[in-house]
């Protein structure tokens, strides 16, 4: 049975049949057209009202492009997982360098792990939209927070042993709270401090027998 994209229950875009991919390919050649209509055609030709008209069409498009594209809703999990959780919510992975995509899916928490369910672009089946690329213990996790992640914008931070997870997500800060119930922990761990010592510093007689497992001498 072919893709299909649902806009809501009582409506699918199957029933005229339209796939995900012609969706999405329909969608980047309205966005195209419209864009060129802006950049070179007059408003006086078109008419002002129907000129200014587009740029809202422009930015609907743009909503529907990323739905089709990355949205993946309770549903489509609960349909690949037969675990239940405690929380879930849509967000962006940050890449460790920063550099790449984010990988947007939805995040759904419990009090033993912590796992990224992605939606699918090709092999997309009613009965598997999304598929899991990214999991995580909570024995790993050593505390979390709220705060910047990439760039300005904020979300989710997983603190582990070495280095840390981000999670872009506005969601996430306003729902700290249940995170940390949804972990099952009764209060947030201390965040672990590293500290890094180099140099002359690290050859010190002092730091090389704490180094061992010896105390320094006063």
């Amino acid at each position: 049975m072919p893709n299909r994209f649902t806009v809501h229950k009582g409506f699918s875009f199957f029933l005229l049949g339209i796939t995900v991919m012609d969706m999405k390919i329909l969608l980047k050649l309205l966005l195209l057209g419209l864009t060129l209509v802006v950049v070179f055609i007059s408003p006086s030709y078109i008419g002002i009202v129907a000129y200014y008209m587009i740029f809202p069409l422009l930015f609907f498009l743009v909503f529907l492009y990323y739905i089709v594209s990355y949205w993946v809703s309770e549903k489509d999990v609960q349909k690949v997982r037969k675990e239940g959780y405690a929380l879930s919510l849509f967000c962006g992975k940050v890449p460790p360098s920063g550099d790449d995509d984010l990988i947007r899916g939805r995040l759904v928490i419990n009090e033993d792990e912590v796992k990224l369910y992605q939606r699918l672009q090709k092999g997309r089946k009613k009965q598997t939209p999304c598929e899991e690329v990214w999991s995580l213990d909570v024995s790993e996790i050593r505390s979390l927070g709220v705060g910047k992640v990439l760039g300005i914008r904020k979300g989710l931070i997983l603190y582990l042993d070495e280095g840390s997870v981000s999670f872009l997500s506005g969601k996430a800060v306003k729902q700290k709270e249940e995170i940390i119930e949804a972990l099952g922990w009764d209060e947030v761990p201390l965040i672990p401090q590293i500290v890094e010592v180099s140099g002359d510093a690290s050859e010190a007689p002092s730091f090389t027998k704490m180094d061992q497992g010896e105390q320094p001498k006063s």
